[in-house]
């Protein structure tokens, strides 16, 4: 489809919302007086009317590469601040007389209200990037590519900017008194019309750039809701809400794995983002009875009926189960095909248990939210009169903080903190962005902090 005049419509008036509304200002006759303008200075004469699809773009191509690339060189570039400053005191001179230069979307995009926060009619920093505009920008690893008309204003605004270099030389050498002021008029509706179009086009791939980040704050309000509603419910009922939890969590670390494949190179992210990890994690400070660090996720690990991998498992006398890591023995009443239960992956792993813990007394049946403690001690067939018994006086040898604590396991506490404390910290950076994602820069894979 095409806008007014037979150009081809921008993808940002294909796209929706309040940059919909934006766009349709490349309709309006000012927009479309300043594409012709472009469209004829480019070309030497005819109508927009008549150009489509490729011409378009290969307009924006035609005789103009090489002027921005000599404007780009040192000397020139070190003049543009200048006779900007210079084009702007002109025209405030007259700007009673004159169209606007500051276009509406200067004043209602904020993403973008730091090129212009030095007060400047015409910034140099926006000319600038115009003469290093390319087809396409990349963000978080994708290509985005401009609009035709964005690329055909950008050259007419060059090309505008041409004889104004020339009549400045002029009026610094005495031979004229003053810029005229036709050209500074055509100037400066090139400049409006370039930063109109240039801006709508970078909102838009902004906000393409920034979905896997909504999406991933998106899918973390189900979960925090569904840990509010944890803290809220008796026992049993809190069990369904936990299964409820563990959904929400898959679906969480799902979009943080999208979001992870978009800002972060293959090397420096985890290519498996298995929420069990998180469970088995507060499963280990559980039986530690002491955590370091403040998790929304306490509790999440008597979350019932997930099962782990049966690895390596080979049978022993007595209905016994041997693992290789650890050399521990443990009672196994599972299907192997059914995988193992959450203490029973872990103590194969690290040695310690559920048992251990209540033994040694650092689990209790009010230990985690949600009850979570009471849920162990009925899954391990601890009596809750038993456990109120025991006392942190109590030791025992193979639980953590033991004579017989294996090396794995005191190195998972460090190891659960760590990963625990990178989820909080990645939680509360996407819940902060929640309400500044229309100021935020979408190059996210370039932002080294």
């Amino acid at each position: 489809s095409s806008s007014a005049g037979g150009w081809p419509k921008t993808g940002s008036q294909r796209g929706g919302g309040r940059l919909r509304a934006h766009t349709v200002r490349l309709s309006t006759p000012a927009a479309m007086s300043a594409l012709q303008a472009a469209g004829n200075s480019l070309v030497g004469g005819g109508a927009p009317g008549g150009y489509r699809g490729k011409t378009v773009q290969n307009m924006a191509t035609l005789g103009v590469r090489s002027l921005r690339e000599d404007y780009l060189k040192p000397a020139a570039r070190s003049e543009i601040p200048r006779n900007l400053r210079i084009i702007e005191e002109r025209y405030e001179r007259d700007a009673a007389v004159l169209d606007p230069v500051a276009s509406e979307e200067r004043l209602e995009l904020p993403r973008f209200q730091h090129l212009f926060a030095g007060g400047e009619l015409l910034p140099a920093s926006v000319f600038i990037a115009a003469l290093e505009l390319g087809p396409a920008e990349q963000l978080n690893g994708q290509i985005l590519p401009y609009d035709s008309e964005v690329l055909v204003l950008r050259d007419h605004l060059v090309v505008t900017y041409k004889p104004l270099t020339m009549k400045i030389r002029q009026v610094n050498a005495k031979e004229i008194d003053d810029i005229p002021l036709r050209a500074v008029a055509t100037f400066a509706r090139a400049w409006t019309a370039f930063e109109s179009a240039w801006l709508q086009n970078r909102e838009v791939h902004a906000v393409q750039a920034l979905q896997p980040v909504a999406k991933a704050i998106l899918s973390l309000e189900p979960l925090l809701l569904s840990l509010d509603k944890e803290r809220l419910l008796p026992w049993p009922r809190v069990q369904h809400q936990k299964v409820v939890t563990l959904k929400t969590l898959e679906g969480f670390m799902h979009s943080l794995s999208e979001l992870a494949s978009s800002v972060l190179p293959s090397l420096a992210r985890e290519l498996n983002h298995d929420p069990k990890l998180l469970l088995l994690m507060d499963h280990v400070l559980s039986l530690r009875g002491e955590r370091t660090v403040v998790s929304c996720l306490d509790g999440a690990s008597a979350t019932p009926h997930v099962s782990f991998p049966n690895h390596q498992v080979g049978k022993a006398s007595g209905g016994l189960t041997h693992s290789n890591s650890t050399g521990a023995l443990t009672n196994s009443n599972q299907d192997p095909a059914k995988g193992l239960t959450l203490d029973a992956y872990a103590f194969r792993l690290l040695g310690a248990s559920v048992g251990d813990a209540v033994a040694a007394g650092k689990l209790r049946s009010e230990s985690g939210n949600g009850q979570a403690g009471r849920f162990k001690l009925a899954m391990s067939g601890t009596p809750l009169e038993v456990s109120a018994l025991r006392g942190p006086g109590v030791s025992h040898e193979t639980a953590a903080g033991g004579t017989r604590e294996s090396e794995m396991s005191k190195r998972s506490a460090g190891h659960a903190n760590e990963l625990l404390s990178s989820f909080e910290a990645i939680k509360d950076l996407l819940l902060s962005l929640k309400s500044t994602l229309e100021h935020v820069d979408p190059a996210i894979d370039k932002d080294t902090a």
